[in-house]
């Protein structure tokens, strides 16, 4: 009796195990030949109200930086997405993309009739969430569909979002990154202490989150940091995919499961895993937006935007995703608030150059000759007009 029990619990263990291998053998070979379909979703939707797999073999994620730490929420508790990179994936050709959308960036947010920054339409999503719903998923739904928006329809296949201590948490789980620094940089917008040396070096999480972060002047500005992220973001993913990075990849995948939130499946993740595999670093392109930097009057006050130039807009994207979208017509904003003059703002003048006083001209002499003369009277001389102030430029 034992030994038919111990032979059927044998073979149920025998089918056990065969079914696993089957189901990890069709894993790999879904994963290898049609990576794609794992991203097919029929219930998704593209801002064009299209459903389907991804096209010519591409993969659209969205990487979304929060600006958040423990320490903030003693003081805040609603933040923005200040890093915004799309990387375009093709599966096809090992093609890796990254694009990075400036947080400034004076866009649509979709579903409100408004122009604002893009990084603020995580706010719309969040506060016009229905009562009894997740505001933080409508925060996340709202940005991806004005990244969309913006992209002129570009989908985007899924997301991860990290915030600064997760971020500083999973480059000290895998022991810093190395990385040469071009130009040390300075705390307090370049004018504080050094807080990076120059030269190779590893850079801890915290030294990361400085470099990444840090958009001083003399660095590039805005401009500057989202290039950096670039780099250093390449510079991490290639030492991952060397010798000593794939030991550490299951403290990675325990600090990104931590720190990450995606709305990427295991399967998913295992897909872009092994893909990256495949990817040589160097080959992988980077492009930023750009535009003009302005100052406008936002209900009162002064606030700085970033018009992305139209021209620039289209090009990125054709370059990028491989799809040709119209050009929009070219955005403007109203200009900056100028305050009214206050009297008592206004120096005073020192004694010496105040101007002297005219003199007032002295009565003429009568006549000497017998018949008296009336003297012509001199005209008035033209009183000096007081130019008119310059109007105020209207608010």
């Amino acid at each position: 009796m034992s030994k038919v029990k111990k032979r059927k619990g044998l073979r149920f263990s025998t089918k056990l195990l065969l079914l696993i291998m089957t189901v990890l053998v069709m894993m790999a070979v879904l994963v290898t030949f049609f990576p794609t379909l794992l991203f097919y979703s029929p219930a998704s939707q593209t801002v064009n109200g299209q459903a389907g797999p991804p096209t010519a073999g591409t993969v659209n994620v969205a990487l979304l930086g929060f600006d958040r730490t423990a320490a903030r929420d003693q003081q805040y508790d609603l933040y923005r997405p200040d890093t915004i990179i799309v990387a375009s994936i093709n599966f096809h050709t090992a093609q890796v993309s990254m694009v990075n959308i400036p947080r400034d960036s004076y866009v649509r947010v979709n579903g409100a009739a408004i122009y604002d920054k893009i990084n603020h339409s995580y706010m719309y999503g969040y506060y016009r969430t229905a009562e009894g719903e997740d505001q933080h998923a409508g925060g996340i739904k709202t940005t991806l569909l004005t990244i969309q928006d913006f992209l002129g329809g570009v989908p985007i296949h899924g997301f991860m979002k990290i915030d600064m201590d997760g971020a500083a948490a999973i480059i000290d789980a895998i022991g810093g990154v190395y990385y040469n620094v071009e130009e040390e940089l300075r705390a307090d917008y370049g004018r504080g202490s050094v807080q990076i040396e120059k030269g190779d070096q590893l850079l801890d999480g915290n030294k990361f989150l400085d470099f990444v972060r840090n958009r001083a002047d003399y660095l590039g500005g805005e401009r500057g940091r989202t290039q950096r992220q670039q780099q250093v973001l390449i510079a991490l993913f290639k030492q991952l995919i060397g010798l000593d990075g794939l030991f550490k990849i299951p403290r990675l995948y325990s600090a990104v499961k931590a720190n990450i939130e995606t709305d990427l499946n295991f399967t998913q993740m295992a897909a872009l895993a092994l893909f990256g595999l495949r990817v040589d670093p160097p080959e992988i392109a980077t492009a930023v937006f750009s535009g003009e930097n302005m100052l406008s009057n936002r209900d009162g006050l002064n606030i700085y935007y970033l018009v992305i130039d139209e021209e620039g807009r289209v090009n990125i994207i054709e370059k990028v995703f491989g799809i040709t979208v119209e050009k929009r017509t070219q955005p403007t904003l109203p200009g900056p608030v100028i305050p009214e003059p206050d009297p008592e703002d206004e120096p005073e003048l020192e004694p010496d150059l105040l101007p002297e006083p005219e003199s007032e001209p002295l009565p003429e002499p009568e006549p000497e000759s017998e018949s008296e003369v009336e003297p012509e009277s001199d005209p008035d001389p033209d009183p000096e007009t007081e130019p008119e102030p310059e109007a105020i430029p209207g608010e």
